[in-house]
């Protein structure tokens, strides 16, 4: 009894592994990708950043209603000094809130890929 169901399990074992075809095992999506203003930073900015830094309300005197004005604020390392700051700094970036790591992540790989717009 032991061996039939020592036979099954290998038979149901090997039918599972060889189902998988080598197409299934390749990802599609690169593992890495060039951070771009448009579709990655905006979304930030505009739900982060606009209601504070907008050309109505310049908290700071900094509007980040463009991408130049943001670019050039995350070029001086005004943008990535304030967000990374640690929690209760009062300088920290959003006031009142903190930034998810993810999106610090694509800010500061944004800069490294050179401030790609599209």
């Amino acid at each position: 009894m032991k061996n039939i169901i020592f036979l099954l399990l290998i038979s149901w074992l090997f039918f599972s592994c060889s189902a998988t075809s080598p197409e299934d095992l390749v990802d599609d999506e690169p593992i890495t990708a060039s951070v771009t203003y448009n579709d990655d930073i905006s979304p930030i900015v505009e739900s982060q950043c606009l209601s504070c830094h907008n050309d109505n309300f310049m908290s700071g005197g900094n509007s980040y209603s463009s991408y130049v004005q943001f670019r050039d604020a995350v070029e001086n390392g005004e943008v990535i000094n304030r967000i990374t700051r640690p929690v209760g700094d009062p300088e920290k970036m959003p006031q009142g809130g903190q930034l998810p790591d993810s999106s610090i992540n694509l800010i500061i790989q944004w800069q490294a890929d050179g401030y790609l717009e599209n």
